[in-house]
């Protein structure tokens, strides 16, 4: 994969398998309202002052609500040499394929 592709919400799971970061960059209240299982929370706006804590040799998938805050991130990211990927249709499209949505309190998450 090159930088900045789309992965869609059916392949997330085996990527994860493979050892790719799964990036959530959506506000603190979306997040506890419903994150997946396996994401680190980094807020987009947080981003550029936090990107020392990105891997060059790591492999990130980017997630927001629909895929745009994700896909400008993406951009950011391919810019500063990080290889990310942006989730087709973000948290909204990956609730309806996943049963790993949780809330900051580890029960069943909903996507606001």
């Amino acid at each position: 994969m090159g930088n900045n592709e789309e992965v869609s919400p059916e392949n997330l799971e085996n990527l994860l398998s493979e050892g790719f970061k799964l990036i959530d960059v959506r506000e603190q209240d979306e997040w506890d309202a419903g994150h997946h299982i396996e994401a680190a929370h980094i807020p987009m706006g947080t981003i550029p002052e936090r990107i020392d804590e990105f891997d060059e040799d790591e492999k990130y998938i980017i997630i927001c609500r629909s895929g745009g805050r994700s896909g400008r991130v993406c951009t950011f990211m391919e810019k500063e040499g990080i290889q990310s990927h942006n989730l087709t249709g973000g948290m909204n499209k990956l609730s309806t394929t996943s049963e790993k949505i949780i809330n900051s309190n580890g029960k069943n998450g909903i996507v606001i």
